[in-house]
């Protein structure tokens, strides 16, 4: 394993139809050495709203009691929507560890959205790795995050 990126929790949170697929890539971080911050939710028996889930991660992101967050639901859609309604939120979902490579090296994604429907767990295991090993890249990229986080969405 590289050197890690963060040493805080790595929060992690689904609605009701990623709950598998969270225990698994909870047991992955917990193997790996990462601790791990459960935001919820913790059964797939009753239906709940992603929003609820995707907002969560983001307080713990927001509270620096997180680097890192991962959101999990069917499509993935929802949590990426709503977590990336907030300038300091860069949530990027992801199908591919190469697209988890370009997310964090161009993008400095700190959240890792996948869709429990679309994804097989083993890939989302090496895309979480992937997504954990990589650094953001500097120069240009870093110049392109600056302005992103400039950007005055209230004014579009």
């Amino acid at each position: 394993m590289t050197q890690r990126l963060t040493d805080k929790p790595i929060s992690i949170a689904t609605d009701h139809r990623g709950v598998v697929l969270k225990e698994r890539l909870k047991a992955w971080l917990l193997a790996n050495g990462y601790s791990v911050k459960d935001c919820g939710t913790d059964s797939g028996a009753e239906r709940v709203d992603a929003m609820d889930y995707a907002l969560q991660l983001v307080s713990e992101v927001k509270a620096s009691r997180s680097d890192f967050a991962i959101g999990i639901c069917g499509s993935g859609q929802m949590m990426a929507i709503t977590a990336n309604r907030f300038p300091f939120m860069r949530a990027t979902l992801i199908h591919t560890a190469d697209e988890s490579l370009g997310a964090r090296q161009h993008g400095d994604a700190n959240m890792l959205v996948l869709g429990a429907d679309t994804i097989a767990a083993d890939d989302a295991e090496h895309i979480l790795k992937t997504f954990l090993d990589t650094a953001a890249l500097g120069d240009r990229y870093a110049a392109r995050r600056e302005r992103l986080a400039k950007l005055d969405i209230s004014q579009a």
